[in-house]
């Protein structure tokens, strides 16, 4: 995991991806959190951001302040990118609060080696300010899933199971009608490559079960 290394396409505010990456997922209105230290008064801090992209792929999760070009994604004067394998990635959850945004939260492992500029006992929370929170967690979920029961990660082109929604109503005997178009899960466009819905099939799950 690290701050500031994530490179951009040029001109885009997408990540360049890494050999075999495939990112399936994408939201934007994302508050970014990175809580550093052990709790204690006077031994912690946090790195913050009030809004940006978070992207999820086969390998890791990345986040993009809205402020974030491909021009300024390295610089170390903010936090201009962040990125974490989902390998060191523990005890995510899907937190619904009665009030406010839903958020998805997880505990940090360092890099094997001491790589990364992120020190131990770090808490990752993403605030969903915009929608989007549900589906994302619920990916990051199958692949933490995945990883968990083959040890290695999921090829970019395999499929995660999804969820599969429900069946289109029954055609007129008079004409053929045609399904109204999908609303996007989250507010932006997508980009080639960085699909705005869920995985097909991709099954939904609860957090509080």
């Amino acid at each position: 995991m690290a701050l500031n290394v994530v490179m951009l396409e040029r001109g885009t505010r997408y990540p360049v991806p890494l050999p075999n990456e495939n990112f399936l997922y994408h939201c934007s209105g994302v508050k970014f959190e990175l809580k550093l230290g052990d709790g204690y008064p006077g031994n912690s801090n946090a790195h913050k951001s009030p809004s940006g992209t978070a992207f999820v792929s086969n390998q890791r999760i990345v986040f993009l302040p809205k402020t974030t070009t491909h021009e300024n994604s390295t610089n170390t004067d903010a936090v201009n990118s962040f990125t974490i394998p989902h390998a060191n990635l523990r005890d995510s959850k899907f937190v619904q609060p009665l009030f406010g945004a839903n958020r998805f939260e997880a505990q940090t492992v360092p890099l094997t080696g001491g790589q990364g500029n992120i020190p131990p006992h770090a808490a990752l929370i993403l605030s969903f300010n915009e929608g989007g929170g549900f589906d994302f967690a619920g990916i990051a979920r199958k692949i933490a899933e995945r990883m968990s029961e083959t040890g290695t990660i999921p090829p970019h082109e395999e499929e995660l199971p999804g969820y599969d929604g429900p069946p289109p109503p029954p055609l007129s005997n008079s004409a053929p009608t045609s399904a109204p178009p999908s609303a996007s899960a989250h507010p932006e466009d997508s980009a080639p490559g960085y699909p705005s819905d869920a995985p097909p099939g991709y099954e939904q799950w609860d957090s509080k079960s």
